[in-house]
């Protein structure tokens, strides 16, 4: 790269990031230290310009500052030698006119940022017989196929998150996770063993999940890949609204691929 850069989360360096935009919660839980990932400035007193690259299943890259599209090439080109660089801009964003002309995908997404209260979950939460709900805990934490896909460690996952599961006898055959927390928000992830979708299982989960964190006096938000309709509808069913659009773009590493669904969320 042709910068210096350094990984301290310093507060001149967090104050340049915004809380608006796509996804930007993700770049606030790094800041944090809720969520793996790393900080690049030019410096870390008094930057003029700063880069989160968050280390998830899908690593989002957020971009602040003084940028020039040699900058933003060189940090692209050097993150993507180690993972996968997903950067989420709206239509009108100054970063599209700096960003690489060839991303390996292009594709949309949706954040539904506000649930209403007026969608009671107690009704939802009803196991089917045969089925045991359980709060995820140490020990369950390694069993989930997705778990805490953002978090460093299980003790850092339970630390900074909290879930439910489904199990049918041993297997969890269902799961909802929700963190790591910043500013008072978790992020829902969900997923359903494929042997037993279509049974409204995701919503029991889901459901349980949320409001765990809304008696705690958290808040929850949703993010999904515009064309999983399953997982819309689900969001919409358990009261998600103020839905923004926008649009993804990646650049992959060598190991990566083009599976950009930010949150884990599938078919109910």
């Amino acid at each position: 790269m042709t910068n210096r850069v350094s990984d301290r989360a310093s507060p001149a360096v967090r104050a340049l990031f915004s809380r608006h935009g796509p996804i930007w919660q993700r770049a606030f839980t790094v800041l944090d230290g809720t969520a793996v990932g790393r900080v690049l400035t030019d410096d870390a007193t008094a930057p003029t310009w700063a880069a989160v690259h968050e280390h998830s299943d899908d690593p989002a890259l957020f971009l602040v500052g003084a940028l020039t599209r040699e900058l933003v090439a060189d940090l692209i080109a050097d993150l993507r030698r180690e993972r996968n660089v997903v950067v989420s801009v709206t239509p009108d964003d100054p970063l599209l006119s700096l960003l690489p002309p060839d991303p390996d995908y292009d594709g949309g997404a949706i954040d539904f940022d506000y649930r209403t209260p007026e969608v009671d979950l107690e009704p939802f939460i009803v196991p089917p017989d045969g089925l045991h709900l359980a709060r995820v805990d140490l020990q369950l934490l390694p069993r989930l196929e997705w778990g805490a896909w953002a978090a460093s460690s299980d003790e850092a996952a339970l630390e900074h998150g909290l879930g439910f599961c489904l199990l049918d006898g041993e297997q969890v055959v269902a799961e909802a996770f929700a963190g790591p927390i910043t500013g008072g928000l978790l992020e829902m992830g969900t997923i359903t063993h494929e042997d037993y979708r279509r049974r409204g299982l995701a919503r029991i989960v889901c459901a349980r999940t949320i409001l765990e964190a809304e008696r705690m006096g958290h808040h929850t938000w949703w993010n999904v890949d515009d064309e999983n309709i399953p997982s819309i509808h689900l969001a919409r069913a358990l009261g998600y609204r103020s839905e923004h659009r926008y649009r993804v773009l990646a650049w992959l590493s060598s190991e990566g691929d083009a599976d950009t669904d930010a949150t884990p969320t599938e078919p109910d």
